[in-house]
């Protein structure tokens, strides 16, 4: 079901907010997070699909692409994407379906597949910069370049955070940022 932007605000302003009247800052600084990262990948798989008809899952996966050369393997994309594999099989193929990609097994080791963006693939992605731009741009417009840098550190740190409790726990974890 597609939300109109009217639906879509009122989604966010009710029940999806969680009270963070608390003492505790970094409980409060956590939830904000989480929920901004939900309100975010919503807000941007709306807005990439009603205007260019285009999931975020598979604007990721053309950016990845392009970003590499046009082929990564489907290992490759799961890593990139912090994707399972069983996903990124499923979306690569809906993908093949609507000629965005190819794949053909490598020349040299049969075992292993490569995923090809195509002319239709590296098309789309450049109709669709534009509206994710926008999106960005839009959702950033309040932001000062300097508070963007700091944001980001603040976020990478968090990340390492991440990987870190991961590694502590024994959970296999990806990168996504090299």
């Amino acid at each position: 079901m597609l939300l109109t932007e009217t639906q879509y605000l009122a989604t966010m302003t009710t029940s999806r907010q969680i009270d963070i009247d608390q003492q505790d800052a970094s409980l409060r600084a956590y939830i904000v997070f989480m929920q901004t990262a939900k309100a975010a990948l919503k807000h941007a798989d709306t807005t990439l699909y009603q205007k260019a008809r285009l999931s975020l899952s598979k604007l990721v996966i053309l950016v990845a692409l392009s970003d590499h050369g046009g082929v990564m393997s489907p290992s490759e994309l799961a890593d990139w994407t912090q994707t399972e594999q069983h996903n990124i099989t499923t979306l690569v193929s809906r993908m093949k379906k609507d000629s965005l990609v190819t794949s053909e097994r490598d020349k040299d080791n049969k075992r292993f597949v490569r995923v090809i963006l195509t002319n239709k693939g590296r098309d789309l992605l450049d109709e669709v910069t534009p509206v994710a731009r926008e999106m960005i741009d839009q959702v950033m417009s309040s932001v000062t370049e300097a508070d963007a840098v700091l944001l980001e550190d603040k976020l990478r740190v968090l990340q390492q955070n991440i990987h870190g409790a991961f590694r502590h726990n024994t959970y296999p974890i990806k990168s996504w940022f090299r």
